[in-house]
């Protein structure tokens, strides 16, 4: 029986140009390797799902082939064959999160004298290294500085800021950025091609959104949502989420912008019925209040994302605009931002959304900023 491998790990880039995003650090690297300009310690840093192990893995391969070409691999030497499968003795990988005490560093520093066994560099691979203790860092200051010709270091963090100056000075640093939503949208799109899923463009528009700059989530949630239905659709996409279309929304601040009670009690309805999370419901107010300020500072306003998943984005976005002025959507801001943590804590997050309604009702009916 084969092991189900998820869309991450199944489709993890095998050369610097499968590589998603970031081509900027890309380029760095390959010109480096290009002319021979090999580092002791790199350090990768950026938010989560954004290809700092997958980068270490290509590096170590690149550094190992025999047959590099222009710092590229060539995919099919047995180095890189055997690093590409994890079997490989002289690349090692350590989480720093489950081995972050003195004791597992000194093993390294024990085993690092020894020659490697079958390649040119034994790399070891340190996975969220800001995790190690103060001791072990203090460990690696020396070894960093004056390591052996055949040793590499490639490091990865999501929290640079943790990582002493001691050690940043010794390494050559990688920042690497969210991913845009086009970029993650068209890997979207290659795979799902690749995968044979039936999909919705809008449905990989909403995950391309909604996975915020990490690929690995938007991966994670194409991978769920192919298990949940064999056909990725929109509404399996937002219902999976516990979203809500977003025509709900902009029909839910219609009402409240024009204190039609009949039809605020109605959505409110839609919104206990379907179970929808209170905390999703004001951010995307928040954001729906935000996009409106814009239009309304900045009549022409482009942003590519309020038309990315629906034409008509704008156009709901202009109407709104005309019934609320600057000021209502200051003090509609300021209401639900100000208590967005409230609700969180709140025993009844039901009761605490409808009270903060209640209060837009009553500044709208009143025009009182309380």
């Amino acid at each position: 029986m084969n092991v189900y491998k998820i869309l991450p790990i199944k489709w993890r880039p095998k050369s610097f140009k499968d590589f998603v995003g970031n081509k900027n650090v890309i380029k760095s690297i390959l010109n480096s390797l290009k002319n021979n300009k090999i580092y002791t310690t790199y350090l990768f840093y950026g938010p989560k799902g954004v290809g700092k192990t997958s980068l270490s893995k290509l590096l170590s391969k690149s550094l190992n082939c025999i047959n590099s070409l222009n710092g590229n691999s060539c995919l099919n030497c047995l180095n890189c064959l055997y690093i590409d499968k994890g079997r490989s003795s002289d690349v090692i990988e350590i989480d720093a999160a489950s081995k972050s005490k003195i004791e597992d560093i000194k093993d390294i520093l024990d085993n690092i004298y020894y020659l490697p066994i079958s390649m040119k560099y034994k790399i070891y691979i340190i996975d969220e290294v800001h995790m190690l203790s103060r001791y072990s860092f203090n460990a690696l200051l020396k070894i960093f500085e004056e390591p052996p010709k055949y040793v590499k270091f490639i490091l990865a963090t999501t929290e640079f800021n943790k990582i002493p100056d001691t050690i940043l000075s010794r390494c050559i640093c990688f920042n690497l950025k969210p991913l845009n939503i086009n970029e993650i949208f068209n890997r979207l799109i290659y795979i799902s091609d690749k995968e044979l899923f039936k999909y919705d463009i809008k449905a990989l528009k909403l995950i391309s959104i909604y996975s915020n700059g990490s690929l690995r989530d938007a991966l994670i949630l194409l991978d769920q949502l192919s298990l949940f239905d064999n056909n990725i659709t929109l509404k399996n996409t937002n219902f999976f989420l516990n979203r809500i279309e977003d025509k709900y929304i902009f029909s839910f601040l219609k009402y409240l912008f024009l204190i039609n009670y009949k039809k605020i009690i109605f959505y409110l309805n839609i919104f206990l019925n379907k179970n929808i999370d209170y905390e999703y419901i004001i951010s995307n107010i928040l954001d729906k209040l935000y996009k409106l300020l814009l239009f309304k500072v900045i009549p022409n306003f482009n942003c590519y994302s309020i038309d990315f998943v629906d034409s008509n984005y704008r156009f709901k976005i202009i109407e709104l605009c005309k019934l609320v002025n600057i000021n209502d959507i200051n003090f509609y801001y300021k209401i639900f931002f100000l208590n967005r943590n409230n609700l969180i804590n709140f025993y009844d997050k039901k009761i605490f959304f409808e009270y903060l309604i209640f209060k837009c009702i009553f500044y709208n009916k009143n025009k009182i900023i309380s």
